[in-house]
């Protein structure tokens, strides 16, 4: 009997399963945007079922569902979920609109996410596309131009060095403090270079966490700001596979127009005349003819320097492999990336591997677990000289750097930049190794609606190791008979450098989310326990007598230097954050946390960070229903506190010594000796930063027009700096650290869009940002004796000091008639810089150029105004994108060979064509001399010079190949495209680049970039 009825139902329930087979059908489809563009990974769910799948890279989709009753419920970030009845149509097409203004929309904020509409805080945000669109190795260039309220520099272009300063609003520390923000990479703060060294193509979204009330919750770290990268995950649904490969030839933005060898000698014969007007001609006419006639290249040379070493092209080849998929029980993203840039000359390379694997995996219906694992390699080949852009910038044309044969020449004295750059110098060898972990462990409490616990466990490993070889490189004289000689040999040189260090931080996490009628309440409760170690050691010798073995052990020991540095930081945390919203149009949000940190003494180490803020979404309420031109209107403000411990010299409440290396001989040997360090300071602690934001967003005319606008101010006390300011030299003792400073820094940001789709092939939009950040010295330790003109305080942070020029002596009743330098009576006269008498010691002009008269002359070279511009246009398969960005209010103080004539024996340019000579009285720039610490090169306003720029940032063109072409191909998307980086410039700043950091010009100069790409997903 028992037999039977297992038959009987074994039979029934076939039958059942037959029939439930039969009665599905396979649905199938489109999903775009509303230009028609594909949108890879839209989820589409089987409402009231667990059954869904994803769209792939093309946009397509395919589900089994019941004949008869099924919904589809599609959906995808940023855009309105749709749900659609299935009737008799095997196909269905899906449109998902934007939902910019969707209270479901959700943004990513520190230690979690929130809904678009109750987010109170000022965030920018950066998507993946933006990033792919320039063509850069360092990922903190794509921020330029892109992001409101974030200023950056970019002070050169060398592969592997060519990262970006970073200020978010401005600066508003000095002393030893940094204004670099802190870098947060899926909830675990990382290094700036973990950041910079990331593969675009792994990222989802970049989130600037500016004001209080989004910062606040990283306390102690968060003043400066905070960057938020969030990257990619798995989507259930098939597997989906992406390549990505571009090249493209950089070349330098800029180069100066140096004279030739012609002007060259001309000019420097008249600077030695103004010098000694009895004195000889460096040039003779002869050679002046030979310079000008160019017959001879090696017995009159006419050399460019600038051009030889850096002006040339350099390649740069990328490629990306990224993997994605799963089920609705696991899902996982993995990217393996390489990028292979070359410099301008042969001995410099920097090569990076990037890999990552995100893997998230349901464990039951209520827990979650995920693993972040990712790494990186870094390869850098450089020359082993630091000479290279001084020699470069200052080598004038005269001397001949190679003859026709290939042998390298002797510039006499001057060290010629081609051997500096050659292979045959030697080398310096860097590489770095890089583990990062990331282990989350997520479970949703039973019984309570809403309420979750979140355990994070992250640790990183780093190993880099450095080798510099230099030797010699003969450099040739030719001898009249043909033969060469070369210069005397000089003996080779090593230098190891290993470092390693490691990371560990755990976090603990309890969530509430939930909604009780109109009320919703969300909550944030969080521990948090960090430690870094890490720690350094080098060996040096020199005087190398043979290259055979570049090892430490065969050089002479005598030269040898040696040391060993450890560290170790901690940081403890506990932060509490709290939101709620009444009927989604009433928000507030509350946050506190509580930081220790060692760099501190015992009972200085614990902080409390609080901030509130508040929303009102004005187009909730019912008297703007009838509103049509506003769509969208929100009214915010925040306040907190915040803080940065973030200094130079730690440790600062102990007594330190420095150990001094064979200082103190005892019976005729040299020993070590310990040296006072600076005084110990038990009262310092960290800088505090309390800020206010207010502003609003608003989108009009059916979304057509956007606009947001942000008034912000921070005030920042206890800013660590010492007292150099107002204690004399005569002290005689290394001045502690002390929380004397205060700054304030106010501003504006404003955003405006238009976006605007014409048809189903044809769309557009146009963005612009504008940033304005001006700060002011409140307090700065300064004596009560300093002159007006001198004092820091009341004055932009960072800003330039020196003589007012007012002109040129334009003969010499105007040189008897005028203030002149003290310093330099006896070599001033007409044609030289004239100053302006501002007082003496008494207060009041007395007709002498002395220190009295130096006074405040320009904000500094960090912008007050940062801009960017972008646009785009989508027609059928084709885009074009395109990026200004530009700044103003930012001055570079030049000096030598960036600016000066002659300088250390040094080039001319040729703006000098238009100096001071007695025929020349109205000239632009004074007369030459040989003499650089003469009147005309103290610092003075002369040299100051505006920074202003506009440069096309980025411009990109493309095309999307459609579905009937790829299927053919069995590809689900491919894409070409060709962009560029830094093609032009507009500015008014010679020989430099606008943002040059360094006064004199020494600097591997900023590179624009010509790229050509394809993209295919599979």
């Amino acid at each position: 009997m028992r037999r039977t009825i297992q038959i009987i139902v074994f039979l029934i329930t076939s039958c059942f399963l037959q029939q439930a087979v039969a009665q599905n059908i396979a649905v199938n489809g489109k999903i775009t945007d509303k230009t028609g563009t594909a949108i890879a990974g839209a989820s589409v769910l089987l409402k009231g079922t667990t059954t869904a799948t994803s769209s792939d890279a093309d946009g397509n989709y395919r589900i089994s569902v019941p004949e008869s009753g099924a919904v589809l419920v599609f959906s995808y970030v940023g855009t309105n979920r749709q749900e659609i009845v299935v009737g008799t149509s095997r196909t269905i097409n899906v449109v998902l609109e934007d939902s910019e203004n969707v209270l479901n929309d959700v943004v990513v904020v520190g230690y979690g996410t929130q809904r678009k509409a109750s987010v109170t805080g000022s965030i920018a945000t950066l998507n993946s596309k933006e990033m792919l669109q320039s063509p850069v190795g360092d990922l903190s260039n794509t921020l330029a131009g892109r992001t409101v309220g974030v200023i950056t520099k970019q002070p050169g272009g060398e592969p592997g060095s060519d990262a970006a300063q970073i200020y978010i609003r401005g600066n508003s520390t000095f002393g030893n403090s940094t204004m670099e923000p802190l870098f947060v990479v899926d909830g675990i703060v990382r290094a700036f270079r973990d950041f910079s060294q990331m593969d675009p193509n792994e990222i989802e979204s970049v989130n600037i966490l500016k004001d209080a009330s989004s910062a606040a919750i990283f306390g102690v770290k968060g003043a400066n700001g905070v960057i938020l990268v969030t990257t990619k995950r798995g989507k259930a649904g098939k597997l989906t596979a992406s390549y990505t490969f571009n090249y493209g030839l950089s070349q330098v933005t800029r180069l100066p127009k140096s004279l030739g060898s012609y002007e060259y000698g001309v000019l420097f014969n008249e600077a030695k005349l103004n010098d000694n007007p009895n004195a000889a001609p460096e040039f003779s006419l002869e050679r002046l003819d030979g310079f000008r006639s160019g017959v001879d290249r090696e017995l009159y040379p006419n050399t460019d320097w600038m051009d030889l070493v850096l002006g040339g092209t350099a390649a740069r080849m990328q490629h990306n492999v990224s993997l994605s998929g799963g089920t609705e029980k696991t899902k996982y993203f993995t990217s393996l990336g390489y990028l292979n840039e070359d410099g301008l000359y042969k001995s410099l390379n920097y090569k990076r591997y990037n890999v990552r694997t995100n893997l998230d995996v349901q464990v039951t219906n209520t827990t979650r677990f995920s693993v972040d694992l990712s790494g990186r390699l870094e390869n850098k080949l450089a020359p082993p000289s630091g000479g290279i852009f001084e020699h470069t910038m200052r080598n004038p044309p005269i001397f001949l750097a190679q003859y026709a044969d290939g042998h390298l020449a002797s510039p006499g004295s001057y060290p010629n930049p081609l051997a500096l750059v050659s292979p045959e110098s030697g080398y310096n060898r860097t590489s770095g190794n890089y583990i990062l972990t990331n282990f989350q462990l997520a479970q949703d409490i039973p019984g309570v609606k809403g309420l979750s616990v979140k355990g994070v466990m992250a640790f990183d490993r780093n190993f880099n190791y450095n080798k510099t070889w230099n030797t010699w490189v003969p450099l040739y004289v030719k001898n009249a008979d043909g033969t060469y000689g070369t210069t005397a040999p000089s003996q080779s040189s090593l230098s190891k450098t290993f470092n390693e260090g490691q990371g560990l931080e755990f976090q603990g996490h309890i969530n509430y989310e939930n909604r009780f009628g109109k009320h919703g309440i969300s909550a944030l409760a969080l521990i948090l326990q960090k430690e870094n170690q890490d720690s350094r050691l080098r060996g040096a010798r020199n005087s190398y007598e043979s290259s055979a073995l570049e090892l430490i052990n065969f050089g002479p020991a005598e030269n040898e230097v040696l040391s060993d540095d450890e560290n170790k930081t901690g940081l403890r945390s506990a932060a509490f954050r709290l939101n709620y919203d009444y009927d989604n149009k009433y928000f507030i949000q509350g946050s506190l946390r509580r930081d220790e940190s060692e760099n501190f003494a015992p009972n200085k180490r614990t902080g409390y960070f609080p901030a509130v803020s508040a929303g009102w979404l004005v187009t909730g309420e019912d008297f703007m229903k009838n509103i049509s031109v506003v769509d969208y209107l929100k009214i915010k403000g925040s306040y907190g506190k915040l803080g940065s411990d973030r200094i130079a010299s730690r440790f600062g409440y102990y007594n330190r010594y420095d150990l001094v290396a064979n200082n103190y001989p005892f019976g005729g040997t040299l020993y070590n000796g310990l040296t006072p360090g600076a005084i110990a300071n038990p009262n310092v602690t960290w800088e505090t930063s309390t800020k206010t934001d207010i502003g609003f967003e608003t989108r009009l005319l059916k979304n057509l027009i956007g606009v947001d606008f942000t008034y912000f101010k921070e005030d920042r006390k206890d800013i660590l700096a010492t007292r150099s300011l107002s204690v004399p030299l005569s002290f005689g003792a290394n001045l502690p650290t002390e929380n004397i400073g205060r700054v304030t820094n106010q501003g504006i940001e404003l955003v405006l869009s238009h976006n605007n789709t014409i048809s189903n092939d044809l769309s557009y939009y146009v963005s612009g940002n504008f940033t304005y950040a001006k700060n002011k010295i409140i307090e700065a330790a300064e004596a009560i004796n300093v002159p007006a003109g001198k004092r820091i305080t009341g004055r932009p942070n960072g800003g330039y000091y020196g003589y007012k020029a007012i002109g040129i002596f334009k003969d010499a009743a105007d040189f008897n008639n005028s203030a002149k330098t003290s310093a330099f009576l006896a070599t001033t006269g007409p044609g030289d810089i004239k100053y302006e008498d501002l007082s003496g010691p008494n207060g009041a002009p007395d007709g002498v150029i002395d220190d009295f008269d130096v006074t405040y002359l320009g904000g500094g070279a960090l912008p007050e105004i940062i801009y960017g511009i972008s646009g785009g246009l989508n027609y059928k398969g084709f885009e074009l994108n395109f990026l200004f960005q530009g700044a103003t209010r930012s001055q570079q103080m030049l000096t030598q060979n960036a600016s000066w004539a002659f300088y250390n024996g040094g080039r001319v340019t040729e703006e000098w064509l238009d100096r001071w000579t007695p025929d020349n009285l109205d000239a632009t720039l004074p007369r030459l001399s040989l003499n650089a610490n003469g009147n005309n090169y103290v610092t003075s306003s002369f040299w100051l010079k505006d920074a202003t720029y506009l440069r096309l940032k980025n411009v990109e063109l493309a095309y999307t190949f459609k579905t009937e072409f790829l299927s053919k191909l069995k590809l689900s998307g491919v894409r070409v495209y060709a962009n560029g980086q830094n093609l032009f410039t507009l500015t008014d700043i010679l020989n430099v680049d606008p943002e040059n950091t360094a006064a004199n010009g020494w600097y591997y100069p900023q590179q624009k970039t010509f790229n050509f790409g394809l993209s295919v997903q599979f």
